[in-house]
C-alpha cells in the first residue's frame, strides 16, 4: 500500500475509533440524563397535588422509559436515584430485571405498574410492560397468569431457583389493598417462549396446591414476609381475626405471635406451621377482643 494511502487509512482508523468512543460516551451520558428526568417525574407520581398531575407525570414517565429500553445496555444501568422511591430488582443470574412503581390515587387506591427486562430462552433481549387486572381477582391463589393479567404489587425481594431444568423467580410483594387492609403476595415468575408467566402449582399449603400465596391483613398490622436463602424458607406470621365472629373478614386479621413458613424442597414450597422465628424478634401474642365489633 502506498505511503499516502497508509496515512489516509491510519487517520480513518483514528477517526472511526474516536467516533465510536464519542457515541459510547454519549450513550452513557444519555442514560444519566434520562435518569434525572425520571427522578423528577417519579416524585410527581408519588407527591403530585392531585390525580390529574400524577397521571400526566406517569404518561411522560412511560414515554421516557420507551427511549431507554430499546437498548439492552440499559439493563445494566442501575438508576440508583430512582430506587429511593421505587424498587428496581435484578435476579442473581442477571437474566431478569423488574422496574416497579405505583401511583397513590386520591380514592385510597394504589395503581401499580411494572416493566420487566429479560433474556428469553434463546438469549434474546425482551421487554414486557405488565398490565394489572382491574377489580377484585377471584381465586387468585389458583390462577396461572401472563404479563397482561398481572396481580399488581410492589415487589421488594427477587430470588431465582430451579425445578428440574426450569428456572423460576420467586417474587415477594406488597399491595396496599385499600384503607382497611393490606396484602403480602408470594408469587413465582417464569419465562415462556412468548410471554412471562406468573404462578405455578408449586406451593403445597396443607392439602392444597396453590399457584401463589396471598396474605391479607388489617391495615395497621405489622406483617413481615421474607425469603431466607440460607435455609430456603419463606417466613410469615400466622394471622387470625381479632375475634372469632370476624373469621373470613381479613380487614380484621392480625399476627398471633407464631411464625409459619414455606420451605423450598426439590423446586416446590412446602408449608410448615409454627417454625422458629429466624429473626429472633419478640412478637407479642395479641389480646383478642370480646365478641362483637367493639370491645366491652
Amino acid at each position: 500500500m502506498p505511503h499516502k494511502y497508509k496515512a489516509i487509512f491510519h487517520y480513518f482508523i483514528i477517526f472511526l475509533l474516536a467516533f465510536v468512543s464519542v457515541n459510547l460516551f454519549a450513550q452513557k451520558t444519555d442514560f444519566s440524563s434520562y435518569e434525572s428526568e425520571l427522578e423528577v417525574l417519579a416524585k410527581q407520581l408519588v407527591y403530585g397535588k392531585n390525580d390529574s398531575l400524577k397521571l400526566d407525570a406517569h404518561k411522560a414517565f412511560i414515554e421516557t422509559w420507551d427511549f431507554i429500553l430499546d437498548d439492552p445496555k440499559s439493563m445494566r444501568y442501575p438508576f440508583d436515584s430512582l430506587t429511593t422511591l421505587f424498587p428496581i430488582l435484578t435476579s442473581d443470574d442477571k437474566k431478569l430485571r423488574i422496574i416497579n412503581w405505583h401511583i397513590p390515587l386520591d380514592n385510597n387506591v394504589n395503581q401499580y405498574h411494572a416493566i420487566v427486562q429479560y433474556f428469553d430462552n434463546k438469549k434474546k433481549y425482551q421487554v414486557k410492560y405488565l398490565e394489572p387486572m382491574l377489580g377484585e381477582v377471584k381465586s387468585a391463589n389458583s390462577l396461572k397468569l401472563i404479563n397482561n393479567q398481572w396481580i399488581g404489587a410492589l415487589y421488594y425481594q427477587l430470588s431465582s431457583f430451579k425445578k428440574g431444568s426450569k428456572t423460576y423467580y420467586l417474587l415477594l410483594g406488597w399491595d396496599g389493598n385499600d384503607e382497611f387492609s393490606n396484602k403480602k403476595i408470594i408469587d413465582v415468575l417464569s419465562i415462556s417462549s412468548k410471554s412471562l408467566v406468573f404462578g405455578a402449582p408449586i406451593f403445597r399449603y396443607k392439602k392444597q396446591r396453590l399457584h401463589r400465596f396471598i396474605l391479607e391483613y388489617k391495615e395497621d398490622a405489622a406483617v413481615s414476609v421474607k425469603y431466607y436463602e440460607k435455609n430456603k424458607h419463606i417466613t410469615f406470621p400466622n394471622l387470625i381475626p381479632i375475634n372469632d365472629d370476624l373469621e373470613g373478614l381479613y380487614d380484621f386479621y392480625v399476627p398471633d405471635g407464631s411464625i409459619n413458613a414455606f420451605e423450598l424442597i426439590n423446586g416446590s414450597f412446602k408449608f410448615k406451621e409454627n417454625v422458629e422465628n429466624p429473626q429472633k424478634v419478640n412478637v407479642p401474642k395479641i389480646k383478642k377482643i370480646d365478641s362483637g365489633l367493639f370491645p366491652k
